[in-house]
């Protein structure tokens, strides 16, 4: 048997135990719950070396959007392969510059996670900047192109002749009925563009699908000198007029293509401008069959 004496003893010397035991856990805090010990120099210095890692790629990102734009655009006559080709290329070169660029000891913490971050970033501001530099008011290199679909009317006198089956170009092509008429032929459609579309180029020219034909040049000069349209815009269906134009400030053409025979034609609309830094051109190919 165990006397009082020796079970009060025992007892106190648990007591004291389980109070060394709770002081221990108090001087580990989240020891318990198996979190990480919180260290203040560590966590500043990792964020020292992010911040620094940050403003590096995007010191890049920008360095390399001005030079593929106000170095290499330059020296071309139109987009090519390399004015993407290359900044993605250049992703790899990402984690030498931390290497090469951060001091220690911060660019001992960088880890593949860092790298796939800075590699993003760079990305996407690169891409960013050259959207700003290369689109008005900084740039320019959006060619001009006919907003809508369009038409072909007959211009007989005072009178506007509508082919009721065919009001609009479907799939490049258009089909014109003359109904006997011996009007001349009038081409119409609305040009849009990022800036003003008036002050653009446009040429036209019709070769007839027969033997010994030749292209014939329709037109050719500045956008706003066959913008006279208004009385064969206001002549045309409502329908054809929400057909071919698509804005309030797009820019209203109408060619004289004569007095056309029957047979198929080969339309070739060449649409261009002073862009910024190259000469914006745009190709549009129609095929008209008259009958």
């Amino acid at each position: 048997m165990v006397d009082l004496n020796t079970a009060m003893q025992a007892a106190r010397a648990e007591n004291r135990h389980k109070k060394r035991s709770g002081d221990d856990r108090k001087a580990r805090p989240g020891g318990k719950l198996g979190v990480e010990n919180f260290d203040p120099k560590d966590h500043v210095e990792k964020e020292v070396a992010d911040t620094i890692s940050m403003w590096l790629v995007i010191t890049f990102g920008t360095l390399i959007s001005l030079i593929m734009r106000y170095v290499m655009m330059p020296g071309m006559d139109g987009p090519k392969s390399v004015l993407w080709f290359l900044p993605l290329t250049l992703v790899a070169i990402v984690p030498s510059l931390h290497k090469v660029l951060v001091p220690e000891p911060y660019k001992s913490r960088y880890t593949l996670g860092n790298w796939f971050r800075a590699a993003m970033l760079f990305i996407f501001t690169w891409l960013a900047l050259s959207f700003i530099l290369i689109n008005p008011p900084i740039g320019d290199i959006g060619a001009p192109d006919i907003a809508g679909k369009m038409t072909v009317v007959i211009v007989d006198g005072e009178d506007i002749l509508i082919d009721n089956d065919n009001l609009s170009s479907k799939s490049l092509s258009f089909t014109l009925d003359r109904n006997g008429s011996s009007g001349e032929a009038w081409m119409v459609f609305y040009i849009n563009d990022n800036t003003d579309p008036s002050l653009a180029t446009i040429n036209l020219t019709s070769l007839l699908d027969a033997p010994g034909e030749t292209t014939q040049e329709l037109a050719g000069g500045d956008v706003d000198d066959y913008s006279n349209c208004t009385t064969i815009i206001d002549g045309l269906r409502e329908s054809q007029q929400n057909a071919i134009k698509k804005h309030y400030y797009d820019a209203c053409v109408a060619i004289n293509l004569g007095v056309l025979q029957a047979g198929d034609y080969h339309l070739t609309v060449t649409l261009s401008e002073d862009g910024d830094p190259w000469v914006n051109t745009r190709v549009i190919e129609y095929d008209l069959t008259v009958v």
